[in-house]
């Protein structure tokens, strides 16, 4: 039958609330006490509530990465101020360390949550009239004879002198 789990609501809720700080499932599996990350994979299949709240939690710890990616961008601008009225020099490894920083938060936060964070732009394609795009083709007349096609082109515009 397999071992008893270890589920419980106290043990959902620490989970949830590491998402919300900022841990991984994967880096939040590797901690005493907690299960596997197949585990947690297992239990939000099986439990559409606890897949939810890890969802909402992982947004949350994007607007984290987010407003700390925010408050480097503000310190560093601070600075770069104030070291352009002291006259202070400002050595180009301590700026691209912080961008560095900041980058890597952007990335985090797109990882939680790329539809709000993300670089991926979604295109939805829609018919004129706001619904589906309707998708026509031409028939392949290339088998039909072509006194036949010239019989029907009279049918359809009368007669024509023109012999295109």
């Amino acid at each position: 039958m397999g071992r008893p789990s270890i589920y419980s609501k106290e043990l959902e809720d620490s989970i949830i609330d590491l998402i919300e700080s900022g841990l991984s499932e994967r880096k939040i599996a590797q901690m005493d006490g907690m299960p596997s990350i197949r585990t947690i994979k297992r239990w939000k299949d099986e439990r559409p509530d606890f897949c939810l709240r890890a969802k909402h939690a992982r947004a949350a710890s994007a607007d984290l990465y987010n407003d700390r990616r925010m408050e480097k961008s503000d310190k560093l601008y601070e600075e770069a101020l104030h070291r352009l009225e002291t006259g202070e020099p400002f050595p180009k490894g301590v700026v691209e360390a912080i961008r560095a920083s900041m980058q890597e938060d952007a990335r985090e936060a797109a990882q939680r949550d790329d539809s709000r964070y993300g670089d991926r732009k979604r295109v939805a394609l829609t018919g004129g009239d706001g619904g589906a795009v309707k998708v026509t083709t031409s028939p392949d007349l290339s088998g039909v004879d072509l006194e036949k096609l010239k019989a029907v082109r009279e049918m359809l515009y009368g007669s024509t002198s023109d012999t295109r």
